[in-house]
């Protein structure tokens, strides 16, 4: 499901940083939001890529300057734009033409970012997850639009888009009758953020039933370390997260569970590290997920970026 392929350098995308952040509470997560980023974009412009992505190619948030020439041009030239309920759009002059569409239902576009957690991935390849607002006015009837959204990008080592994966309700921005989401997705946000519990309990996790939710071959994708793949190691994975705590107890603030065209299923949500180590101290570490399943439910893949030297180390 994830093409690597390398394309050119995006010039001016690849210097400075700090992203924002803004989940509960703030005043706590927006300071480790800011300092995760700085630590992991020493080299690239993680919130300038974001904001560029989400504005359609407009500079500085000015909806007057979308561009969707420049939009396109922050993928490889067979980079693949990946958007709920519609087939890909891979190049760019597919993902040009994806662009146009999108500002031709809303216009004015002013979105604006929530949380942006980068990573530098253990084979130097770079990726971003990061939550954010579909702000504006939809232009089929005058009506204010306001979809919150994830996006999942991964990139090469040049910080050029090589995939990326938004997740938003696309009824709110067609105007259509919200309806019920397409399965229930708090059951794996509950199972994967609590380590296999159902809500909290005395015992941290369930690493059987962590295990389980993936398919016999699924694969974990943590920031920055190889992927672990297959039942046996993954149960491993699971009893190596639950021995850093005495205490957990993880919250999710925002999910959002998508229907593929193909009808396999998505889920990206943020979510919010909490605890005690078992050597005392307490952690809150901003987090987002990205689990792909079949269309039985069963995933087999999941990717998760927050910032590991923010959490307690392993025993």
């Amino acid at each position: 499901y994830q093409r690597r392929v390398h394309g050119e350098l995006l010039a001016g995308l690849a210097h400075g940083s700090t992203p924002g952040s803004l989940p509960p509470p703030m005043n706590v997560l927006v300071v480790l939001a800011l300092c995760a980023a700085a630590l992991a974009a020493k080299d690239w412009n993680p919130t300038l890529i974001a904001d560029s992505y989400i504005n359609l190619g407009a500079v500085n948030h000015n909806p007057t300057t979308v561009n969707c020439t420049a939009y396109a041009q922050l993928f490889t030239s067979n980079g693949i734009l990946h958007s709920p309920g519609i087939p890909d759009a891979m190049g760019w002059d597919s993902i040009q033409t994806a662009c146009e569409q999108s500002h031709s239902q809303v216009d004015p576009l002013i979105s604006f970012q929530t949380l942006n957690i980068p990573v530098l991935s253990w084979n130097t390849e770079k990726r971003l997850g990061f939550s954010w607002v579909i702000n504006g006015i939809r232009t089929s009837d005058g009506v204010d639009v306001y979809a919150p959204a994830i996006t999942a990008m991964f990139m090469n080592p040049a910080a050029v888009i090589e995939e990326a994966w938004s997740f938003y309700d696309d009824n709110l921005i067609k105007g259509r009758t919200v309806s019920a989401p397409p399965f229930n997705s708090t059951i794996y946000t509950t199972m994967y953020t609590h380590l296999g519990a159902l809500g909290f309990q005395k015992e941290t996790g369930n690493c059987t039933a962590w295990a389980s939710l993936f398919t016999s071959d699924g694969v974990c994708n943590e920031p920055g370390v190889p992927a672990t793949k297959g039942t046996d190691d993954l149960v491993a994975l699971c009893q190596r997260r639950v021995a850093r705590w005495s205490t957990y107890l993880p919250s999710v603030q925002l999910e959002i569970p998508v229907m593929s065209w193909n009808t396999e299923k998505r889920l990206a949500f943020q979510w919010t590290i909490t605890g005690e180590s078992v050597d005392g101290k307490s952690y809150v570490v901003p987090a987002i997920s990205v689990l792909f399943m079949h269309s039985d439910g069963s995933v087999y893949q999941s990717w998760d970026w927050w910032d590991d030297r923010a959490l307690p180390p392993p025993p």
